[in-house]
Parts: C-alpha cells; structure tokens; sequence
C-alpha cells in the first residue's frame, strides 16, 4: 500500500516510517536529549547503526533498523553528551569516536562499550590559552589520523595520530565572514567525500559545505540555500550512484520547519527537498540535527535525529 503522504522530489521523495520506531525504554527516557550523530559498521555482514546517546550510553541499531538496543557505558561516560559518533579500524580494531562537546574530551571506545582511551584538549600553540575555547562536535578517522571538529569552540580541525596519541596538525580556526574561506563559522560535521575523496565540513551559519583535503588545504565552497544551516553531511551509493543527506538545523525562510536536502555527491547539485515537520508531520522536527542517508536490502532510508527536543525517526524513499 502506497504511503498517504510524501515529501521530496522523486526518486527521492520519503515516507515516515513510524513502526521502524522502537526505543528501548530507557533510550525513550533520555529522547528529548538527544543531540548527536550516527554512524555505520561499514564492515561486509555488519551494517548496525551506533548513536552515542546522553543518559544511556550506546544506541545501537539492526541493519534493517527494526530493533534497538543501549549498549552501557561506564559510569563517567555515561551521562556525557556526545555530540556525534564515528567508526573506523585502526591496530586491526574497530572504535567508535565519541567527542563530548561539553567535556573538552573525545572518548575512544569498542562497539561492545569498552573504553580504549581518552584524548583531552588539543596541544597546538592555538589552545595554549586557557580563555580559548575546545568543545568538539565531530571526529573522522583518515588512515591513522583522527580529525577532530572544534564546532562549538574555536573552530580548528585537528589532527591526532590514534596509535601513538599524538598530535599531527591543524587548520581552520573562526571567521563571522560568509565569503572567507578555509576558516569556519561553526565547523559543526565532517565527512568524507567518496567520489572526490577530499573533506566535506558543514560551516553551519555560513550556510555552505567547505571541501578541504586530507592535508587541510582549501579546496572549495558549495553554497546552500541562503539561511540553511547545515548541521552535517552523510553519503550513500543507491543504484549505483553516490548521493549525500544534509539535516537542516533552520530552513531558510525564518520559522519554517527545518528541510533536509538530498545532493548529488559528485555535482552537489540540489536533488531534493524534504521537508519531514511540515509535509511528513514529524511534529518534533522543528530543528534537525544529524541525518544519516542509508542504503540497505535496495532501499534508502533517511535515520534522523531532530533537536530541542529530541527526537529518533526514519524516513524511507518511496
């Protein structure tokens, strides 16, 4: 039976899906805090989706999101809100990246919830005062180097070696200028681009995707529609093709209900709009935080995570 009610443009027009909704009980508690990012097992036969979750520890999803369950965390960690959450293999392991953008602190820890280590504020000459500010939002694993987004801090990417725990570079730093580029807003998600394989960080504020190479020399701006405030950038290959997912923490037009944008991972150009809130009737998708586009069994999914308050939903194309 078709869904009575869609939002995009075809082929990427979504559907609420509302029995894919399944916290545990304890998760739906600490719901309206949430205020996170997902990230995926990329390993073959993996496919679970994990969410540092304040209160709880761990949410960890099925491949076919139909179940949800809290992995715990020890007791220091636990109520530490973790602003995203990332996965990769360095030393033959998997971790999960966790950055507590409260707390000044990236916790490193197993996919069962064991902590590896915990790497504190950064070392460079640009933290060496204690009046500048290190709150991290976002970490990507390229090779053995840990890129770390100071989002809500003084805004530098830096890097750190995760074998050795040291730390190997740094770029960026603040701006309130729209049109300087290499500087950040509020460098607020990263990811990388796998057809360009360069970094995407979302300049939140500025309303643009800033690309950045590895090395973090600038490469380029991809402009939003003014007054979006991108909050990330997620990829997925669908038939064959790469497409990326933005979560809109404000939609351009004041007091509208945030949209997120379905791009074309080569091109960036604007493929579709959905609009979750207002079309979907999501009635907790005021703002967006992280959305994460996922390819699973042929279908594509959007696994969301809206903002004051908090809230867990999914949205499948149709």
């Amino acid at each position: 039976m078709a869904p009575d009610r869609l939002s995009g443009q075809k082929p990427f027009a979504f559907a609420h899906r509302a029995d894919l909704y399944s916290l545990p009980t304890a998760a739906q508690a600490q719901e309206v805090n949430l205020h996170g990012g997902f990230a995926v097992d990329p390993r073959p036969g993996q496919g679970q989706i994990y969410y540092g979750m304040p209160g709880c520890g761990i949410l960890r999803v099925d491949p076919d999101l139909q179940r949800q369950e809290i992995i715990r965390l020890p007791n220091n960690l636990g109520d530490l809100n973790f602003h995203s959450t990332k996965i990769g293999q360095f030393d033959g392991k998997w971790r999960l990246f966790l950055p507590a953008n409260d707390d000044q602190l990236v916790a490193v820890v197993t996919p069962e919830g064991a902590v590896d280590f915990i790497l504190p504020r950064p070392v460079f000459e640009q933290y060496q005062s204690p009046d500048v500010p290190y709150k991290p939002t976002d970490t990507l694993l390229v090779g053995g180097e840990l890129l770390i987004a100071d989002g809500y801090g003084a805004n530098y990417i830096s890097g750190v070696d995760v074998a050795t725990q040291r730390w190997t570079g740094i770029f960026g730093g603040k701006t309130d200028s729209p049109t300087e580029e290499g500087r950040f807003g509020t460098a607020h998600g990263l990811n990388f681009n796998p057809v360009h394989h360069h970094l995407d960080i979302a300049d939140r504020p500025h309303s643009r995707i800033q690309a950045h190479g590895t090395d973090g020399h600038f490469i380029g701006s991809y402009k939003l529609p003014p007054g979006a405030w991108p909050c990330g950038i997620s990829y997925a290959e669908y038939r064959g093709r790469w497409y990326a997912a933005i979560g809109c923490l404000l939609d351009p037009v004041e007091g509208r209900p945030a949209p997120i944008y379905i791009l074309d991972a080569q091109s960036y150009e604007l493929l579709s709009i959905i609009r979750p809130k207002e079309e979907l009737g999501v009635e907790l998708a005021q703002h967006l935080h992280n959305v994460l586009l996922y390819s699973h069994g042929g279908e594509l999914y959007l696994v969301c995570q809206s903002w004051n308050p908090g809230h867990y939903f999914v949205l499948q194309a149709e």
